[in-house]
């Protein structure tokens, strides 16, 4: 009998109504016969809690109540975690069929501190998927270089043991946008941290317009910033600065773009105000490269 380690999952929910039945079933279809499964809602008023309680019976631990927003829900559910491998599902998203068996094999062969799969991002269907993400650049302090684009990390289908959460001090509660990017920059920071890949795609991360991913792109680039400052290395400095600079101005002009086609103009007249507050020389240069961009022949 194969002796399966013991997987938290913790889900945090605020008026997910529309999804949620679709994110629990998804975790309870895995079928692992080692899974705490763990759902802090946050007081939702949309019938969510209505569907919660209609699973409640498969779940190990449960409750809807006021909170302090996601990462105080996280911890909250990570306070009775009992898995030696962890991780949250937010309640919009997915686990593919035989997630949760692909991620214990993968523990159980590597011992790693943290296990990374891959991820499909989808709309209506996650057998349509939009796109496929692949996980690379697990290394610190590499990983601090936000901007480079090296370090390739997505929350669902990163999982980590809870003893590596626990050394590293947990979720920070004053983040609500980066606190995955904070989690995995200090758990890699450890020098015998050790990271396995997976090739399968272990989640599937729905894309819509109420998601916070897609409503606040300041707020994630704000905090993305500050996290890896805290910990940059002493022999960094002004190179990293200016890089960091220059793709903070680049992510506000495309923010700004995305607004004005959808008619937020004080949302875009904000992204452009960042974008030249962050590199306002390269702001002017980025625009005007795309405006050259567009007006090349076949460019529409």
């Amino acid at each position: 009998m194969i002796d399966w380690p013991l997987i938290t999952l913790v889900t945090p929910s605020m008026n997910q109504g529309q999804y949620v039945e679709a994110t629990l079933t998804s975790v309870l279809a895995q079928d692992y016969p080692r899974l705490e499964f763990i759902v802090v809602d946050g007081g939702s008023m949309d019938g969510s809690v209505d569907i919660i309680r209609r699973f409640a019976g498969q779940l190990s631990w449960w409750v809807s109540e006021p909170d302090e927003g996601q990462s105080n829900a996280l911890v909250k559910g990570f306070s009775r975690a009992n898995g030696e491998v962890m991780n949250w599902l937010n309640a919009d998203d997915l686990l593919r069929p035989g997630a949760l068996f692909a991620v214990a094999r993968a523990y159980k062969d590597s011992g790693a501190d943290l296990i990374a799969g891959g991820d499909r991002h989808f709309r209506d269907s996650p057998e349509h998927p939009v796109s496929h993400f692949r996980p690379a650049g697990y290394v610190s302090p590499d990983c601090l270089r936000f901007w480079d684009g090296a370090f390739r990390y997505h929350q669902p289908c990163t999982f980590f043991t809870r003893q590596a959460y626990q050394r590293a001090g947990g979720l920070d509660q004053r983040l609500h946008y980066a606190m995955d990017f904070d989690l995995y920059c200090r758990i890699l920071a450890a020098p015998d941290c050790r990271v396995n890949y997976l090739d399968e795609e272990i989640s599937a991360f729905r894309l819509h317009d109420d998601a916070k991913t897609s409503r606040s792109k300041p707020g994630f680039l704000t905090e993305l910033r500050q996290v890896s400052q805290r910990y940059w290395p002493a022999d960094w400095g002004r190179e990293e600065r200016r890089s960091m600079d220059r793709y903070s101005a680049e992510c506000s002009i495309h923010h700004a773009s995305e607004a004005i086609r959808k008619h937020h103009w004080a949302t875009s007249t904000s992204a452009v105000g960042s974008a030249f507050t962050y590199a306002p020389i390269h702001a002017v240069a980025f625009v005007g490269g795309k405006l050259l961009e567009g007006m090349k022949p076949g460019s529409r």
